[in-house]
């Protein structure tokens, strides 16, 4: 085992029993709160291959996707403008660079 998979066993180990310890959802958003980016990236990853994440995901996306299909069969659609939602991506980008 590498040095790099020792530490990222260590750090899920360490993770499962700091998580333990908390009851709540909140509890549990305050204390990532506390973690670094990099740390927060960590568990972002590790919740993502979460095979019960995985199929809240592709649940929620069966979903999505089923009301969209009802709505086309009743007619309740709209034209795609792609000149304004380019134009809506590009207000937002640089919105976001000015800040």
């Amino acid at each position: 085992m590498s040095l790099i998979q020792k530490r990222a066993a260590s750090c899920q180990r360490e993770a499962k029993v700091y998580f333990l310890a908390m009851s709540t959802v909140l509890e549990i958003k305050t204390a990532t709160e506390q973690l670094s980016p990099q740390e927060r990236w960590q568990l972002f990853r590790w919740l993502e291959a979460s095979s019960d994440v995985r199929r809240f995901r592709r649940e929620e996306l069966q979903q999505d996707i089923a009301l969209g299909l009802g709505q086309a069969e009743l007619g309740e659609t709209a034209p795609l403008d792609v000149a304004a939602l380019k134009d809506e991506v590009r207000q937002k980008l640089k919105a976001k660079r000015t800040r």
